[in-house]
């Protein structure tokens, strides 16, 4: 599972560091010019890894912005306020305020997510560069949603297969303010400009093939033709398959560490860091995607 990969006729080298998933790669120019072939052969290795680390790279945010638009359009994030004014692409996370820029914080704990599901055409892939990282907590956790799929029950596969959820971010407007009452007025605005939409429990990633649980806890309001609380205790039971340690990668951070995760295929979360001690700043990409398909 260690043993270096290297890439035919490119500079590309793939490590796995997870147990199902993850990958540490070197030999991409990410603020460079990217070959037609060394850019085929990154995106290979994302099907198959679904997280790649790139350490400790210099990037600027020109840099990320340029690399990210390689994979096709890019969301402007739904917290307009916390994108960076220079380049509206740039999304902000951390506890940092700074040149007209002042980054998303949230000081209760996050719940398992995939990137824009509340979007009817949710994102493809996200890129996390840390710009400023604590010495200490902030990890962030990638739960194998592929791998999770392949080892469900079968029993409970015939059960969910086909069955849609409804994900909208007035659900994640509520959950957030019962973990954190000091989140500001404009999750308010996001839960109106998005209605929510419908989403498939179990998704098809378009390239591989490969099927993935699409669970967002925070965020499903509720699966079609099932109450509430029937809705939640079924979420809850697959949350808790998928995100077992045989499943989870944690990526702690160091500076200058560049993460791109895909959508279709992992969720992710964080960990908490103590706010009052370390300032944290990361820069987000997101690609945006096409419709998910529903397996059938």
């Amino acid at each position: 599972m260690n043993q270096m990969m290297p890439r035919p006729n490119t500079r590309l080298t793939a490590r796995p560091i997870g147990l199902t998933m993850g990958a540490e790669v070197t030999g991409i120019p990410v603020n460079g010019d990217v070959s037609p072939e060394l850019l085929t052969d990154f995106v290979s290795i994302l099907h198959r890894y679904r997280v790649l680390v790139m350490p400790e790279l210099d990037l600027d945010p020109a840099d990320l912005v340029a690399f990210s638009r390689r994979f096709g359009p890019l969301e402007i994030h739904s917290r307009f306020e916390n994108t960076l004014p220079s380049n509206r692409h740039i999304f902000c996370v951390g506890n940092v305020a700074r040149d007209g820029m002042k980054a998303s914080f949230n000081k209760g704990v996050e719940q398992w997510h995939a990137d824009s599901s509340y979007r009817e055409t949710p994102s493809d892939a996200s890129l996390f560069h840390g710009e400023i990282v604590p010495p200490e907590g902030a990890d962030t956790l990638f739960a194998d949603a592929t791998a999770a799929w392949r080892t469900l029950d079968p029993a409970m596969r015939d059960r969910i297969e086909g069955l849609i959820a409804v994900h909208s971010l007035e659900t994640l407007r509520r959950w957030g303010a019962r973990h954190d009452p000091n989140r500001g007025p404009n999750v308010d605005r996001q839960a109106a400009k998005f209605p929510p939409v419908r989403q498939p429990l179990v998704r098809v990633h378009p390239a591989t093939g490969s099927k993935s649980l699409n669970i967002c806890p925070a965020v499903i309001s509720h699966i079609e033709g099932m109450d509430e609380a029937d809705s939640a205790a079924l979420i809850e039971t697959l949350i808790a398959h998928t995100t077992q340690s045989r499943f989870v990668y944690c990526h702690r951070w160091r500076k200058g560490d560049l993460v791109m995760w895909d959508n279709r295929a992992v969720l992710h979360t964080a960990s908490l860091f103590d706010h009052t001690r370390y300032q944290r700043l990361m820069y987000r990409t997101t690609v945006a995607g096409n419709a998910p398909l529903l397996s059938a």
